[in-house]
């Protein structure tokens, strides 16, 4: 088993052996159920489907405007992929790895997510919706401009992360890293109880906060 580690956090990585995969071309439309297989390149715009992926890699593809419902995902990685305003409305994800994706405009709801990542990605205008987290998600490198986060955070980490007008609408947010994020004009701050955050960034956003309390400030 290999880890990715970010301070006392651990994310368990997609078990597969790439060399042995064996190469499929992409095809995501109506019913599918595909086991240790390499799926390179291909055009699945806006195709509409559902199935599950297990030990799967995924490199290459174009889902954008595509909706893929339910859609179950277990020891898979996606590897420039672009999810532009795809759908992706019921989702389990359980060891499942995103690098240099592109999601801008996804609208996702993640049911429950085991040891997800994701590392330089682009989720600008999009709504992420996380039901629970078990172990830890982790998002590292990812811009957020303008996104909706919606449902339970806690457990999630944001990793040197470009949090620019995005709105979060959470229930919980126990043990949600902030930290080592940029956190500009955001909204929703009431909500994240229980998150981290160091004093600096606290400083830089007493403003917000004290307007969504109804406080009125005068300079």
């Amino acid at each position: 088993m290999e880890f990715r580690e970010f301070g006392a956090v651990n994310i368990q990585r997609p078990s597969l052996d790439r060399e042995d995969l064996n190469k499929k071309p992409a095809a995501f439309k109506g019913d599918f159920d595909l086991e240790s297989v390499h799926i390179g390149q291909g055009d699945q715009t806006r195709v509409h489907g559902e199935g599950n992926l297990s030990h799967v890699l995924v490199t290459g593809v174009d889902l954008s405007g595509a909706r893929l419902a339910p859609l179950m995902l277990s020891d898979v990685a996606f590897d420039d992929v672009d999810m532009s305003n795809a759908a992706l409305p019921d989702t389990t994800a359980r060891r499942v790895e995103f690098v240099n994706c592109r999601g801008i405009g996804l609208q996702v709801a993640v049911k429950q997510a085991t040891d997800m990542y994701a590392e330089r990605c682009r989720f600008d205008y999009a709504t992420i919706r996380i039901d629970k987290v078990k172990n830890a998600a982790v998002f590292s490198g990812c811009s957020f401009r303008e996104t909706v986060f919606v449902g339970d955070l806690s457990n999630v980490v944001f990793a040197d992360c470009e949090l620019y007008a995005t709105e979060f609408e959470v229930s919980r947010a126990a043990d949600c890293d902030l930290r080592s994020s940029r956190l500009t004009d955001v909204r929703g701050l009431l909500t994240l109880r229980g998150a981290k955050i160091t004093t600096e960034q606290a400083v830089s956003v007493a403003r917000l906060i004290a307007t969504e309390s109804g406080l009125s400030v005068d300079d």
